[in-house]
């Protein structure tokens, strides 16, 4: 019994340090990794497409810690519109045939904080990643990516994938139980780009579409009110 402990005890020192291994590669592939590890906001411009490629609309995001809107120009001045102020979130969906903001369901409240979550992940708090397991590789696009395993409190279970040449992530996936509902969120990454000395992907594929990122901003001041409720 004593042989056994001992060796889930050296088991557990090496993947650890695997865990350390690969989160120094991550910040050393960023770059500038302070400036994600600070952030303060971030906002993105570009085009969103169907995963066959049938429609390519106008896309813009602004994330501001749990704070989070989306705009996707369907015509123009027809724009679906979904945020949230950290805590409810809201959404004007015109093919309903209305503009006014309706509130959004637990389940959409949080597939809409794990895309925010993405941009302040685990691996880049500092008290989260005592938290993280490293539980081996995958293969994703002929590579065998590393994969940190991360708890949150609220019982959501996030999974990231890194490329272990560049060391960058290339997946994200969230699951969690939101009201007795099985939730799940995922997201790739590709196509990245220095961007004021950090490297952010520039296609990020996920259940609702691809979105190809044509400029980002980052630290820039942010209007209150577009995370603010609908006006009564």
């Amino acid at each position: 019994m004593r042989v056994l402990i001992l060796l889930i005890a050296a088991a557990s020192a090496l993947w650890s340090q695997d865990v350390e291994r690969i989160v120094a590669r991550y910040t050393r592939a960023l770059g500038d990794a302070t400036k994600l590890e600070r952030l303060r906001s971030l906002s993105l411009v570009g085009k969103m497409s169907s995963a066959d490629g049938s429609w390519k609309r106008s896309f813009r995001a602004w994330f501001a810690g749990d704070k989070v809107r989306t705009e996707l120009t369907l015509q123009p001045g027809i724009v679906a519109t979904t945020w949230t102020d950290g805590t409810s979130g809201w959404s004007i969906q015109p093919w309903t045939q209305s503009l006014v903001p309706q509130p959004i369901n637990k389940a959409a409240l949080w597939r809409l904080g794990a895309m925010a979550h993405v941009w302040r992940n685990d691996l880049l708090d500092l008290q989260r990643r005592k938290t993280l397991e490293y539980i081996g590789t995958e293969e994703l696009d002929d590579s065998d990516c590393d994969k940190l395993r991360s708890r949150h409190s609220d019982g959501s279970v996030w999974t990231y994938y890194l490329d272990p040449d560049l060391g960058l992530l290339v997946k994200v996936t969230a699951e969690a139980e939101i009201g007795g509902e099985a939730v799940q969120w995922s997201a790739t990454f590709g196509n990245y780009q220095r961007i004021e000395g950090v490297m952010l992907p520039t296609v990020l594929e996920t259940s609702s579409g691809t979105i190809l990122v044509e400029q980002y901003g980052l630290d820039e001041p942010l209007d209150a009110t577009l995370f603010a409720p609908p006006a009564k």
